[in-house]
């Protein structure tokens, strides 16, 4: 376990959690994937920002929207990951990327599943699954339903920012009760997509039906991971507990499976 111990960083932040101990597993840190970084250059910038933190753990999940050009294909991405390990190395930056993708929920999701044509994080058998922005939850829920039953491990995608979602938060809770896991972005907490995203995200954590908090990184402009002004907001009004619980003590216990 993490100590959860008083420290002052280097500007005076005081802080008990640890963010160097973070394992972000919502990433898209590989380049010209997706709407991430288009060049090895821009995802070292965003790989320095993490060493900066002290991070030196992650996982790599580009989108995968089948029938678009955001459909890596799995050596695809363990090629992408192996090019950007060793650009960092030669400059120095130590980060591991482990693999992964975030899933866009879609029809043949369980058939994609059972034929192993997308990725789960890391060594685990965890897949981390988008729903859409824009459709009911007609055909996510039923579906949800079956791949849990079937056994398969999801963990869905800031579901907080799914207006679909947040107006079925009872329908979630009971999907929780039957296995499926749940990423808020720390983004969303700090309010960087707007009052309802922070409304529902928190209402999430107080129903304890988040298991893990993550960037959903793209670079060091928009959407970065949280610096360390931002780590001690969080502190404040989550508590330290809950960020080594849901950035800590979970992500490696996911990539230990």
């Amino acid at each position: 376990m993490i100590a959860a111990r008083i420290t002052l960083d280097k500007r005076g932040f005081r802080m008990s959690f640890q963010c160097s101990q973070w394992v972000d597993i919502h990433t898209h840190i590989l380049p010209g994937l997706d709407d991430g970084p288009k060049t090895l250059e821009e995802s070292a910038n965003l790989a320095g920002y993490y060493r900066d933190l002290g991070v030196t753990h992650l996982i790599a999940t580009p989108h995968y929207i089948p029938g678009t050009a955001w459909s890596a294909s799995v050596p695809t991405i363990l090629e992408k990951i192996a090019e950007l390990q060793q650009y960092l190395q030669e400059r120095e930056i130590y980060i591991n990327i482990s693999p992964g993708m975030e899933i866009a929920f879609h029809k043949r999701l369980p058939e994609q599943l059972e034929a192993k044509k997308v990725l789960p994080l890391g060594d685990s058998n965890h897949y981390l699954l988008e729903p859409s922005f824009t459709d009911a939850t007609d055909a996510l829920f039923p579906c949800l339903d079956t791949l849990l039953a079937q056994g398969h491990s999801i963990i869905l995608a800031h579901p907080e920012r799914i207006p679909a979602l947040a107006k079925n938060i009872q329908s979630l809770v009971l999907l929780v009760g039957q296995g499926l896991k749940m990423q808020v972005n720390t983004g969303s907490l700090l309010g960087k997509f707007g009052p309802e995203s922070q409304r529902v995200g928190r209402q999430f954590l107080d129903l304890d039906c988040v298991h893990y908090l993550a960037s959903d990184a793209h670079g060091v402009h928009a959407r970065r991971p949280p610096d360390r002004a931002e780590w001690a907001i969080l502190e404040t009004e989550l508590g330290a507990d809950v960020l080594e619980r849901l950035c800590c003590i979970n992500p490696a216990r996911l990539l230990a499976r």
